[in-house]
């Protein structure tokens, strides 16, 4: 087997693909010279980079960041325009997703994870965030998305509880204790609301900071975009 036939391609968008929308759709009145990080508002350091693989992921700026001439098509075109660039742009860039060996309309969140980790650089949890984004932009570009494609057997096997006794124990959030007064709100005496429901958002919350302790810009906008991406795994956008 050749180099060329082995060496695997970048890791391929992983940005909410809302984000990417929202961001293309305030180009609409002409593009920039060059994308840079000043033109991205107040978004995160992580969510910039982010944008920029997308980009260049994509075809829409060269690897200098001059914006490309599918990227002007793209944010000046109408609705109908864009969602058939956008088919063509992910047939074009996903050639091991949208090939003759594999059916992605059938295809399982599994068999779309082995995909992208015998095909791209990304690994881990950065895995189920890129099939997001391609079920995202699939969609939205009318391609056909298998119905056995959810985001938990994207994110990989989950490992095993521990057992006692052979019988597995039951995992359930740990319950908010009171505050140092004792007068704070607590789980047991306050109802249940339905998002505690979702081990991610609960594990997500508590690891907040105490209020008027000092928590670092880096780590508050991770935590943000930690939350958005856990949003987008719970909730399904009209």
């Amino acid at each position: 087997m050749t180099e060329t036939n082995t060496k695997k391609l970048a890791t391929p968008p992983y940005v909410a693909y809302r984000t990417l929308r929202n961001f293309l759709e305030g180009f609409q009145q002409g593009t920039p010279g060059r994308i840079e990080r000043s033109a991205m508002g107040g978004k995160s350091g992580a969510v910039q980079s982010q944008l920029m693989t997308a980009l260049r992921f994509l075809g829409f700026v060269s690897e200098n960041n001059v914006p490309l001439d599918v990227m002007k098509k793209f944010v000046t075109g109408d609705a109908a325009a864009q969602g058939q660039m956008m088919g063509s742009i992910l047939r074009q860039h996903y050639p091991f997703i949208f090939s003759d060996d594999f059916d992605f309309a059938t295809a399982t969140g599994s068999m779309v994870r082995e995909r992208f980790e015998e095909h791209t650089s990304a690994t881990g949890e950065t895995v189920a965030r890129c099939i997001n984004f391609l079920k995202d932009a699939a969609q939205d570009a009318g391609i056909q998305v298998s119905p056995f494609l959810s985001h938990k057997n994207a994110n990989g096997p989950k490992k095993r509880s521990a057992t006692a006794g052979g019988q597995r124990k039951t995992e359930r959030p740990a319950e908010r204790p009171t505050n140092e007064s004792g007068t704070g709100p607590s789980v047991t005496n306050q109802p249940q609301i339905a998002a505690q429901s979702s081990l991610l958002l609960w594990g997500l919350f508590q690891r907040l900071p105490k209020p008027g302790s000092v928590w670092p810009k880096t780590d508050r906008d991770q935590w943000t975009e930690t939350l958005n991406n856990v949003l987008m795994l719970e909730y399904k956008e009209q």
